[in-house]
């Protein structure tokens, strides 16, 4: 119970023990999808132990019939429940009858009688080896039950889709959109050397059994295996499946693995490993090692869970305890493959889990799904519309993974953006960010965090006349920034938006208007109503340009196309503030980082980010010429207004987003990955401010 090198507890503490037993008569599971409600509702007794200053808990589920089971009924024409007893085998839920009712339903539209409903939920012992029964049953399970979990759509249209045949050990080649169905594999690649498809193995690996004799890693040998305790005749896996050192076909491919991964039939998950050599748990022998323990009280049969992590709190859009910690988790590449996939087995030290667009189940749990229970509009469950919430905590989610090679970041998000794309019917992204409320997620922010830096690399794009071009990472785009942390949120959500009219570049390096809002709460207004940029002058908002055309950009996006792809033009107003180049400090934590640099500036001085220092900006240094000498200047572009919601004395107020940017001929870029917020009063009062057009990348 305290093993992992802690210090027995003495005879005195062991005396002094506490131990709190708890039935929690809800306990909620939760599968790893994001933007669908999949839970499943347990019941389970968790026993803690307190001796000295060790915890330990023991999950506990029904483990076979007999005892008595309280269900809860609503009495009719009464408020508030009642507890009867029932002897029963298993545990219970309460049940509408007639059709399956959403939890939109008001209570007025709601059945006036409930009847309480037992549903046969065990808990149950795990083998120490994978039961490819049980495994097989929760495939048909889902495939009878689940209409949502069914693929829609045509298959992935590949040229040439290579798969790894478990039968002849051998990679086949498929063309056009005809094939069998095939398991994909998630995992770990790691740094250690293994077998990939190059071009010069790649006559070889085509022939029967050659991967008998060229053995793959562990890792892919066991998913092999697992495939055929499955009966799926075919395996995708990325590195064995893809030319690696062929830049044509690995972009062909990269660009449709959302596609591959959703068409599968399911994806096998290599949750432990970190890297490929590590195999998967539970395949071979001595891979698993916690034994149950089953007893018996009162004649209620109990059994211990091998993972009470699938029991703990777990918010929607965040990654169950399950599976959090685990290796694959960290990575990047990943969480693509489990978003997009419909049917997914996690195996991971202990038990393989079940996880569909329905809930979850797991080896030490009987097969039960709460049918009905979790069934929601599209609306909530984001099946088909945009909502900005899920696209914030998918982004949020992904930013803490790593890569091992940065330049890949593009790569590796493709396919969640791929597959937001055709489940909003038609979306479009531009690195990262949605059109549809692009202003507001313009306004993203890292955490603080020293050390941090823009991406290095480049990131390949595919022109619309088949040509590949590399081209930077842009400096506006949340994927353009390394070194760590997680994002700690997307700003722009404040009421009555302002923003400029956004411009981004299509496939052809063509000009095109980022339709912002259009999919969401409400259209921006101009920021340029909220802006008199020159009170001396006789210019009015209707007046200033807000459209971007071809004329407008500067020699470097017409002298260069490529460059293009990376850029955003936007018409708005710029200000050139001065500070003292001396005065600059590095923060060491978020904790001393100054307080003024977010929401708080009314008057001067205020904070500014530049590269990884802050410095003050004095109003005395914005009038005074005679230290001119000795300070520098720093642009401020605005991006993005808002009105504050509180405090109640600031509610109605608005903030402005600005970007402190450097500048290179016409094209500009943010000095840090930090914002400066201001409010528009404040801003309002600054020299120099000037209206023009801002080209960044």
């Amino acid at each position: 119970m305290f093993g992992n090198g802690r210090t027995r507890p003495t005879e005195e503490e062991i005396e002094g023990a506490e131990v709190f037993v708890i039935i929690d008569g809800s306990s909620e599971t939760r599968n790893w999808s994001f933007g669908f409600e999949g839970v499943t509702s347990r019941i389970t007794l968790t026993v803690s132990v307190i001796v000295g200053n060790e915890r330990a808990q023991i999950v506990l589920q029904r483990a076979g019939p007999g005892g008595l089971v309280p269900i809860t009924h609503k009495p009719e024409a009464e408020y508030g429940d009642s507890v009867i007893t029932y002897g029963s085998p298993g545990t219970w839920r309460v049940k509408e009858p007639g059709e399956r009712a959403p939890y939109a339903l008001s209570w007025d539209q709601r059945p006036d009688e409930v009847v309480g409903s037992l549903q046969p939920i065990f808990g149950r012992p795990r083998p120490l080896l994978v039961d490819y029964d049980v495994l097989r049953a929760w495939v048909r399970l889902c495939d009878d039950e689940h209409d949502i979990c069914k693929h829609q759509g045509n298959p992935v249209n590949i040229p040439r889709l290579r798969l790894v045949d478990v039968k002849n050990m051998c990679i086949v080649e498929f063309a056009g959109q005809k094939r069998p169905p095939f398991a994909t594999l998630s995992y770990v690649w790691g740094a250690t050397p293994f077998l990939r498809l190059t071009r010069e193995n790649l006559v070889n690996l085509r022939k029967p059994d050659s991967l008998r004799t060229t053995l793959p890693p562990l890792t892919i040998s066991d998913a092999i295996t697992v495939c055929k305790g499955l009966q799926i005749g075919y395996l995708w896996v990325d590195s064995l499946c893809i030319i690696q050192n062929d830049e044509s076909d690995m972009m062909e491919t990269i660009d449709k693995m959302d596609a591959i991964y959703r068409e599968s039939v399911l994806t096998i998950v290599a949750a432990t490993g970190k890297d490929a050599h590590c195999g998967i748990h539970g395949v071979r022998p001595g891979t698993r090692s916690i034994e149950q323990h089953p007893l018996e009280k009162r004649d209620v049969q109990l059994i211990d869970s091998v993972d009470h992590n699938q029991f703990r709190m777990q918010t929607k859009f965040r990654e169950p305890e399950w599976i959090s910690e685990m290796p694959w988790a960290q990575r990047a590449w990943t969480f693509q493959e489990a978003l997009v996939s419909r049917k997914v087995l996690f195996f991971t030290s202990e038990q393989v889990y079940w996880t569909c667009r329905e809930g979850l189940l797991s080896e030490d749990t009987t097969e039960h799904f709460n049918t009905g229970a979790n069934l929601m509009t599209n609306g909530v469950r984001f099946d088909a519309e945009f909502d900005p919430l899920e696209y914030q905590h998918i982004a949020i989610s992904f930013s803490t993974r790593r890569l091992t090679f940065e330049a890949d970041i593009g790569r590796a998000y493709l396919g969640t953006q791929n597959y937001l794309d055709e489940k909003w019917g038609g979306h479009e992204f531009s690195w990262g960010l949605p059109h549809g409320a692009f202003g507001s997620f313009l306004m993203w922010q890292w955490g603080f965090q020293k050390g941090r830096r823009m991406r290095r690399g480049t990131h390949p794009v595919r022109q619309s006349d088949g040509s590949v071009v590399k081209v930077p990472f842009p400096s506006w785009s949340w994927m353009g920034w390394i070194e760590g942390g997680q994002l700690i949120d997307f700003y722009g959500d404040e009421p009555s938006p302002h923003s400029p009219s956004f411009f981004v570049f299509d496939s052809s390096a063509g000009l095109i208007e980022v339709h912002d809002g259009q999919n969401w709460r409400s259209q921006p207004e101009p920021l340029a109503d909220l802006l008199d940029t020159d009170s001396n002058s006789s210019d009015t908002s209707s007046d200033l340009a807000t459209k971007v055309t071809e004329n407008d950009l500067p020699l470097e996006l017409i002298a260069t196309p490529s460059i293009r792809h990376s850029a955003l033009a936007f018409f708005t107003e710029t200000v050139r503030v001065r500070y003292d180049p001396s005065a600059g400090f590095e923060s060491t934590s978020r904790i001393d980082t100054p307080n003024d640099l977010q929401m708080m500036s009314q008057t001067y001085p205020f904070s500014v980010m530049i590269k990884d220092k802050f410095y003050r900006i004095l109003e005395e240094h914005q009038t005074d010429r005679s230290e001119a000498k000795q300070l520098e200047e720093i642009e401020l572009v605005a991006v993005f207004s808002g009105q504050m919601t509180k405090p109640r004395k600031l509610r109605g107020q608005y903030r402005l987003y600005c970007w402190p940017v450097t500048k290179q001929g016409g094209i500009r870029a943010r000095a840090s990955y930090m914002n400066t917020v201001i409010f528009l009063s404040l801003w309002k009062t600054l020299p120099q401010r000037k209206w023009e057009l801002v080209a960044m990348i």
